[in-house]
């Protein structure tokens, strides 16, 4: 989209990126497969009655529609995660959009899931060479999703890591190779589902009762509702 080209040159050279570096992910995180996911699914805490803080994401139109609906699950399973403390919400970016649209939607505190590939700008950055999406802004802004660089079934892994870092998650070098989404070193394992230290570095960002959120369970991930870790610890490494 030519705007969004556009506005990625401000966004090179004003903000910080944030780099994924997640590549397996499912279609469905409940559902079992040939890989044993059957033994991964959701905490189901009693839902919070009334709707929190909402916040509004935008998906490029440029995203098929096989790879739409990868983006919505992965919103869908941070939506269950949230419990209704928060809770993100899709629409279609509209056609063509201005620069003044795309600035108001980001003022606004809104998030763009932009689909581009390895010849964009932000793609091209030293910091971006190896990415699969990055994400840049701080309360609104950008998800780059650099398709050309994995395949259909590896999407909604990688936006539940970015949806992450929207969120506020920092990369959780504590837990690299042991499949956790928010690692920052590349598991196989990576982007089964939100297990539980995302959602604790996410519960403290957003000033979230964690105990009333969900996360994952399932071989090699916490399932406890308190830890003796600290989040503010495992965002500073």
């Amino acid at each position: 989209m030519r705007s969004l080209r556009v506005v990625s040159t401000l966004v090179v050279s004003g903000l910080m990126f944030l780099v994924a570096a997640i590549v397996l992910s499912q279609a469905q995180a409940y559902a079992s497969d040939e890989r044993g996911l059957s033994a991964y699914r959701y905490t189901d805490h009693p839902q919070r009655a009334a709707t929190g803080r909402v916040l509004p994401i935008f998906i490029d139109r440029d995203f098929s529609a096989a790879e739409y609906e990868r983006v919505v699950l992965a919103i869908k399973q941070w939506n269950h995660v949230l419990n209704g403390f928060l809770q993100m919400r899709p629409q279609n970016l509209p056609d063509n959009p201005s620069v003044a649209t795309l600035s108001q939607i980001r003022r606004s505190g809104g998030w763009i899931v932009a689909r581009v590939d390895s010849r964009h700008p932000v793609a091209r950055q030293p910091q971006a060479a190896r990415a699969l999406a990055l994400t840049a802004g701080g309360n609104g802004g950008f998800i780059y999703v650099i398709s050309d660089r994995f395949a259909l079934g590896d999407l909604t892994g990688v936006m539940m890591h970015e949806f992450g870092h929207v969120l506020g998650a920092g990369h959780d070098p504590a837990n690299d190779g042991g499949g956790h989404l928010m690692a920052s070193i590349y598991d196989a394992g990576n982007g089964r589902c939100i297990d539980r230290s995302a959602v604790a570095m996410v519960a403290m960002a957003q000033r979230l009762p964690l105990t009333q959120l969900n996360w994952c369970v399932g071989p090699g991930l916490d399932s406890r509702p308190n830890s003796r870790t600290n989040p503010r610890e495992a965002r500073a490494r």
